[in-house]
C-alpha cells in the first residue's frame, strides 16, 4: 500500500447483488469473503450487499426446493437432482454445508430484512446467516422466531427485526436494487461490482476473487 493511499483514506468498494435463495450466490459470498479477508488491503475495503430477488413469482408458502424447480423447469425431480447434487458437492468442497433437500419459499420478505440489515451495516451478516439456515436444510429457515434470532445474533435489534416482519417495510429499496443491476445488464446473481467499475458475474474462486481486488486495488492507487 502505498503512503499516497494511506493518508487519502482511499477504499476499495465491493457492491453484491445476490439472493438468500441462490446457490451460487451462497458459494460466491463464501469464496469472496475468504478473498478480502487474506488480502492485504482488507481493512480498506468498504463490501456492499444489494438485493436481487431472482424469482419474484415464487411462492409464498414453504415448499421443497426440489419440487419446485422441476415444476419450475417441466422435469421430474429425479431429472433435477443431478444438477444441485453437483452444485452440492462444490458447496461443500468450499466447507459449506448444503442440503438438497431443503425448504424454499419466496424471499422477498428475507430481503427485506436484509435491507435492514445495511441500515446498520450487518446486511451481509445477515445474509450469510439467512443462507447458512435455508442451506442447512433447517425446515423453520423461513420462520419469524429463526429470522428473529439470527438477526439478533449478528446485533440487530429484536423490536427492529419484528416491525419488519410484521409490516412492508423495505419492500421499495429490494425492488429498487433488483431494477439497478436490471439497468446495469445483471442478468443474473451473484454479480460482483469493485470500484463500479470491475464487473464478475457468477461466482468465481477465490484466487480469481483475489485477483480482481489486487487489480481494482492497484487500478484505484494509479488514479
Amino acid at each position: 500500500m502505498t503512503d499516497d493511499v494511506i493518508q487519502t483514506g482511499k477504499k476499495l468498494v465491493i457492491d453484491v447483488w445476490a439472493d438468500v435463495l441462490c446457490p451460487w450466490c451462497y458459494i460466491g459470498e463464501h469464496r469472496l469473503s475468504k478473498a478480502i479477508e487474506s488480502s492485504s488491503h482488507s481493512e480498506r475495503i468498504e463490501l456492499n450487499v444489494h438485493t436481487f430477488q431472482i424469482d419474484p413469482q415464487a411462492p409464498k408458502e414453504v415448499t421443497p426446493t426440489m419440487d419446485f424447480l422441476a415444476r419450475k423447469v417441466g422435469m421430474t425431480v429425479e431429472q433435477v437432482r443431478p444438477n444441485e447434487e453437483m452444485i452440492a458437492r462444490q458447496a461443500r468442497q468450499d466447507g459449506l454445508v448444503y442440503h438438497v433437500d431443503r425448504p424454499m419459499k419466496n424471499s422477498f420478505d428475507m430481503l427485506r430484512l436484509v435491507q435492514l440489515g445495511n441500515q446498520f451495516g450487518l446486511g451481509w451478516e445477515y445474509m450469510r446467516a439467512m443462507q447458512a439456515e435455508v442451506f442447512g436444510g433447517n425446515q423453520q429457515a423461513f420462520e419469524a422466531d429463526t429470522l428473529l434470532r439470527i438477526g439478533v445474533a449478528v446485533g440487530l435489534s429484536e423490536h427492529r427485526i419484528s416491525a419488519v416482519i410484521s409490516g412492508g417495510e423495505f419492500g421499495r429499496a429490494v425492488r429498487e436494487d433488483r431494477r439497478l443491476a436490471l439497468d446495469m445488464g445483471v442478468t443474473g446473481v451473484p454479480f460482483t461490482l469493485l470500484n463500479k467499475r470491475f464487473g464478475i458475474p457468477g461466482a468465481v474462486g477465490v484466487t480469481q476473487y483475489s485477483d480482481a481486488i489486487e487489480r481494482a486495488w492497484k487500478d484505484s492507487s494509479d488514479e
